[in-house]
């Protein structure tokens, strides 16, 4: 299940791992850190996501915690956004029919 991949990936803050679970033309949407008064995370295609965690995990202020799948599309999880944790639900909207990777995953506070 990439559901799996993809909580492995964030769980060990493996940013390569994590865009290969996206198709190439992708879209993630985050709506959690506008709940802190952050703006949220709108991105666009595999390449974005490898640079965009890229930079989040290695400079810190993106972490996750204590992921309970609840089925082969939703996740829910503890995310660390710049020191402040919120309960968050990612759902894979929905795949790429040709490679089976994710092509839209949403990911909302809990």
């Amino acid at each position: 299940m990439m559901i799996w991949d993809y909580i492995n990936a964030m769980e060990n803050k493996d940013y390569v791992a994590l865009s290969k679970c996206f198709s190439e033309n992708c879209r993630l949407f985050d709506y959690c850190p506008g709940n802190i008064g952050q703006e949220n995370f709108f991105i666009y295609g595999q390449r974005a996501i490898d640079m965009f965690y890229h930079n989040k995990f290695v400079l810190g202020g993106l972490s996750i915690v204590d992921p309970f799948i609840v089925d082969e599309r939703t996740v829910n999880f503890y995310a660390t956004y710049g020191g402040v944790i919120l309960h968050a639900v990612a759902t894979i909207e929905s795949y790429d029919h040709k490679t089976g990777l994710i092509q839209e995953m949403v990911i909302r506070p809990a």
